[in-house]
């Protein structure tokens, strides 16, 4: 009967978005160039202009990782209005095995024809009241009868049967819709990825010790995650309002979607506990809120149930494993979660080393943005202190007492030192690889001279172009080997067995550099000449090439490699 109905594309556009035709010449991560040439309004003329390109299954807010270069782009889309470029409006992921999450995409934005732009045609209908809709059970019902494959088209959506509720309804659904966007915005502004990136949780959140600035970190991040589910728990029920569902349409929608996670019973101290939460919250759907909590069914689990649960925080956030996931996979309320939660002081392993892992990337970021050359090395030079001697004391200068310095060490799982020189230019080069066929960027580069570390160095994106060459030769490469030469010469009469392995040490570290050094003469003989613009997978193709990078960032199986692809790169 819906169906008879007015369909979506009444009232709202649904557009594919550009074509680059090459993404790796014409899109970049937004952390690869300069953050002051990325458009912030409609007439700055920047090159630059943040890029939605899908990415992982994610509701309301967020996965706008990328920029496009409008510059070059903008000659192929001659009214470029007419396409929804720069509106705000809702995007989507079209492939997914989950259905098509929905999310807002501020304005001045373009999108990819991976996620297409949703937006109203008149001011009778607004981009929340649409977006809280389209994250509805129905509406994912609706998208898989129509298309019962993991990618959703342009054509199904336009397709949705579309009926305009009383106000009340449309302002309720709204209101829930538009909550959620800023609690996502909120928790985004903790995480390095995100455009609105403000700062760690090991600086934002406090505590004696670092492990409870994590706890206080997830504790509330659970906090705003279930008011999230809680409330597209209430956006679920306020849809079937709106389409007047019966009982057994409702019945056969939960039979194939499930319960709202948010609507399953709750144990009676979890939801006591959470109302004091929510009462505390002053917003203009706080009644509704409760009005929900107080309908919920109250449960009592066996004991056995609840240990497992517990048990099982020390893998949430592991993997594909967030608070939503968790609980759909144990049916449980993420009230009783975010209780239980509080109770066992658990701390998941593997994100707290992410939190951990961001916190230094953006640390040493801000140390070699600062530095002259925006090169630091790992071993301490004359008139250059090394990058360790440099974060001890910039975390001392920035809150850190020493003793919360060294707790870095079981946050990440090893000695800081040996994370800095062995693992975290891997790491961050692997939290940074978002789309499967666009390159991992780390915006920190490792140079190495090889297993025997005879010359180890950390440079920073912003400052690296061809003077860089010559800086590292005459002055970082030349002051390490007279370092290491006079310390053979210290040595030359001394003959313990802790003398002779120094000795020995020292001779290969010599012999490495001495083959870095060639290395890097060969880059500025080819005219190796680094641009920020042309994107983290040119400039490092070279350089790991020569085998200069502590961990590969490019995949170089194959003819047809990533590595090769960056080699031949002709922009």
């Amino acid at each position: 009967e819906k169906f008879k109905e007015k369909a979506l594309d009444y009232a709202y556009f649904v557009k594919n978005g550009v074509q680059t035709g090459n993404n790796d010449m014409y899109l970049r991560f937004w952390w690869e160039v300069d953050k002051s040439t990325i458009s912030k309004n409609d007439d700055d003329n920047l090159k630059w202009h943040y890029y939605s390109k899908g990415g992982k299954f994610n509701k309301w807010y967020g996965n706008l990782w990328t920029v496009a270069n409008w510059e070059e782009l903008k000659e192929n889309y001659l009214n470029p209005e007419t396409k929804g470029f720069f509106k705000e409006g809702i995007v989507f992921s079209g492939s997914s095995s989950k259905g098509a999450p929905f999310r807002i995409l501020p304005n001045n934005c373009l999108f990819d024809n991976d996620a297409p732009l949703i937006f109203p045609k008149n001011s009778e209908w607004n981009n929340f009241y649409i977006l809280g809709f389209m994250n509805s059970h129905l509406a994912f019902y609706i998208l898989s009868c129509l298309n019962p494959t993991v990618k959703t088209q342009v054509g199904d959506v336009k397709r949705v049967p579309l009926f305009k509720p009383s106000n009340m309804l449309f302002d309720s659904v709204a209101n829930f819709s538009s909550l959620n966007v800023n609690i996502k915005k909120q928790l985004n502004s903790s995480m390095i990825t995100e455009t609105n990136f403000e700062q760690s949780p090991l600086l934002a959140f406090q505590g004696a010790a670092l492990k409870d600035r994590v706890l206080a970190y997830f504790n509330f991040e659970n906090t705003q995650l279930t008011q999230v589910l809680v409330n597209e728990a209430i956006i679920n029920e306020l849809i079937f309002d709106v389409y007047e569902l019966n009982v057994i349409d409702r019945e056969q929608i939960e039979a194939k979607m499930g319960l709202s996670i948010g609507s399953l019973p709750v144990v009676r101290e979890a939801i006591t506990n959470y109302e004091l939460e929510i009462a505390n919250q002053q917003s203009e759907v706080t009644e509704v809120v409760l009005e929900h909590l107080r309908n919920l069914p109250i449960i009592e689990f066996e004991a056995d149930k609840v240990r497992e649960i517990k048990e099982s925080f020390a893998t949430l956030y592991q993997s594909n494993n967030g608070l939503e996931e968790f609980c759909i996979r144990h049916q449980v309320n993420p009230i009783n979660v975010w209780y239980w939660f509080k109770e066992v002081n658990i701390v998941p392993a593997a994100r707290a080393a992410e939190i951990a892992l961001e916190f230094l990337a953006d640390t040493i970021r801000t140390l070699l943005q600062q530095d002259e050359d925006g090169i630091i090395p790992l071993v301490g030079l004359p008139g250059e202190e090394a990058l360790s001697q440099r974060l001890e004391q910039h975390c001392l200068q920035n809150g850190f007492t020493a003793a919360q310095y060294m707790q870095l060490d079981s946050l990440l799982g090893r000695s800081i030192n040996e994370y800095l020189e062995n693992i975290f230019f891997k790491n961050l080069s692997d939290h940074l690889n978002l789309f499967m066929y666009l390159p991992k960027t780390p915006f920190i580069w490792h140079l190495s001279s090889g297993i025997h570390q005879g010359f180890e160095v950390y440079i920073l994106i912003y400052k690296w172009n061809r003077d860089s060459l010559f800086t590292l030769k005459t002055r970082y490469i030349a002051t390490r080997v007279q370092n290491l030469e006079y310390r053979q010469i210290t040595l030359q009469d001394v003959n313990t067995a802790q003398a002779q392995t120094e000795k020995e040490t020292i001779r290969l570290q010599l012999q490495e550099i001495e083959t870095f050094k060639t290395k890097i003469e060969e880059l500025i003989a080819e005219k190796y000449d680094p641009k920020l613009d042309d994107g983290v997978g040119k400039n490092i193709a070279p350089l790991q090439k020569k085998n200069l990078l502590r961990a590969e960032v490019l995949k170089s199986n194959g003819k047809n490699s990533q590595l090769e692809k960056y080699l031949k790169a002709d922009w």
